[in-house]
């Protein structure tokens, strides 16, 4: 029995890649958002444990 051929259909039909396109935004690596998620973090602990006492509330 022959194998019936199956094509694939065409990838990228007129769309747009829109990663490949040069902006003037702030790049910033994954490890430095990571970065900046725990030092947020650490901050909102701190807060929430010397808060009272710094702001008198």
């Amino acid at each position: 029995m022959a194998r019936e051929k199956t094509t694939l259909p065409p990838t990228g039909a007129g769309l747009m890649r829109f990663f490949d396109e040069d902006t003037r935004a702030i790049k910033i690596s994954p490890k430095g958002v990571i970065a900046l998620t725990l030092i947020l973090v650490a901050i909102e602990v701190l807060l929430h444990a010397f808060g009272a006492q710094i702001f008198g509330v």
